[in-house]
């Protein structure tokens, strides 16, 4: 399996050569763990990879850059299949989501894993200017391309303060299940794991 595609244009900043940066984070299944738009806030272990676009609103930690910058709009140096986990956090709601949809795809293994965590469209962070698209759960059970390539496997949502602080009487009529679909500001962020489809033949 080849480790790089050298049509696409990107910029290393702690390592000689790709290959080198893959045989770093590789692990003993031969397989890396990468973070997408990871901005200064790349996990221990993960190859990150930004364009830093968003650095501006970032505290900037430069001991923390990602390890490929590049256009997140082309597809990543990395080969098919090279990837057990793929990781975003607040970057999907920033992105052209079929792209990213396809490259994820391409990127897992067929046992791997993509977990993502996005601002819940129905709330202020959901409404923080610069973002592309406001997404709940059921975009991503409704969305025909998502839904050809990936299984949910567990979904999880996030309280704001401002539905914790409620008193236990108002959160004992409105649960938070119900809270969260009916009314603005109840979840502020909801986590999704999925695993890729096999390919239709």
């Amino acid at each position: 399996m080849d480790d790089h595609r050298p049509e696409v244009e990107y910029r290393l900043t702690g390592f000689p050569s790709l290959a080198s940066l893959l045989a770093h984070y590789r692990d003993d299944r031969g397989y890396i763990r990468v973070d997408l738009g990871c901005g200064f806030y790349k996990p221990a272990g993960f190859v990150g990879i930004d364009n830093l676009e968003g650095a501006p609103t970032q505290v900037a930690n430069q001991a923390n850059l990602p390890d490929i910058l590049m256009d997140l709009r082309q597809p990543t140096p990395l080969a098919d299949g090279s990837c057990s986990v793929v990781r975003a956090s607040h970057f999907l709601e920033h992105s052209c989501l079929d792209d990213i949809f396809r490259e994820v795809y391409r990127l897992l293994t067929s046992d791997g894993t993509f977990v993502f965590v996005v601002p819940y469209a129905n709330s202020a962070e959901g409404m923080y200017p610069g973002h592309l698209i406001f997404l709940t759960e059921k975009w991503f059970r409704e969305n025909i391309l998502f839904q050809s390539l990936f299984t949910i496997e567990k979904v999880s949502f996030n309280q704001t303060e401002t539905y914790s602080s409620l008193p236990w009487v108002v959160r004992k009529l409105i649960p938070f299940d119900k809270a969260r679909q009916l009314f603005f500001n109840a979840c502020n962020e909801m986590t999704m794991h999925v695993r890729p489809k096999p390919l239709a033949n």
